[in-house]
This record gives structure tokens, C-alpha cells and sequence, in this order.
């Protein structure tokens, strides 16, 4: 991989470049392998409920809309298991980590005193 910022060469998985110091965008990972670094979590975004079937259309990398009708389709076929099922995940299944942006606080520059006098 070459760095697009100083044109050196990077490691493989190196989120730095250690010549100039710029981040790299990472590249794409398959929703397979990125599912299986994060861990089965209930998002705090996207929940219709409680968030279980989101949890596991992020884990697993499907839509969570087809997670829900195959969630439906268990419920009417499956005489009521599928609602004991989805509570134990929704009571055993933690809720997503608080993400919180780290940004610089940039202090405004001071204000040059005027000469002239206020009226």
C-alpha cells in the first residue's frame, strides 16, 4: 500500500502513516469479518423494539428489514418460541457502547481592544 498524502510505503493494517503521520481510510472489509470484531450488540439506532433484530442484521450483515419478516414468518409458524426467544435475547443481548467524538476545543483568538471610547 502506498500512502496518498508523502507516496511511502505502509504496512499492511497500519492505520498511520509512519512517514507523515496521516490516517489511512481503512479498506473494505466484508460485513462478515467486520460483524465479527464488533460482537453481537443491540444498536442504539435503527430499533424498532428492542433492538434485537437490528443486533443481528449488523452481526451477521443482512437487512434488518428481512431479520424482521423472518422474525414474523418464525412467530406464526412456530407457536409462540419465537417470543420467548426474542425476550431472552432482548434481556441477555447489551446495549451498543456510547460512542462519543473526540474533537479539539478551539478557543477563539482574543479580541484587539479598540482606541476609541464606547458611547
Amino acid at each position: 500500500m502506498i500512502c496518498s498524502n508523502c507516496n511511502s510505503e505502509i504496512q499492511p493494517g497500519a492505520r498511520f502513516c509512519s512517514a507523515c503521520g496521516v490516517r489511512l481510510t481503512p479498506a473494505w472489509v466484508p460485513p462478515s469479518e467486520a460483524a465479527a470484531r464488533e460482537g453481537l450488540f443491540r444498536p442504539r439506532n435503527g430499533r424498532m423494539v428492542g433492538g434485537v433484530c437490528a443486533g443481528f442484521a449488523q452481526r451477521y450483515g443482512l437487512d434488518v428489514t428481512l431479520v424482521r419478516i423472518i422474525l414474523v414468518l418464525a412467530v406464526v409458524f412456530g407457536c409462540g418460541a419465537p417470543i420467548v426467544a426474542y425476550l431472552i435475547a432482548w434481556a441477555v443481548m447489551p446495549n451498543e457502547p456510547f460512542s462519543f467524538t473526540t474533537q479539539p476545543i478551539v478557543t477563539p483568538p482574543p479580541v484587539a481592544p479598540t482606541d476609541q471610547p464606547q458611547v
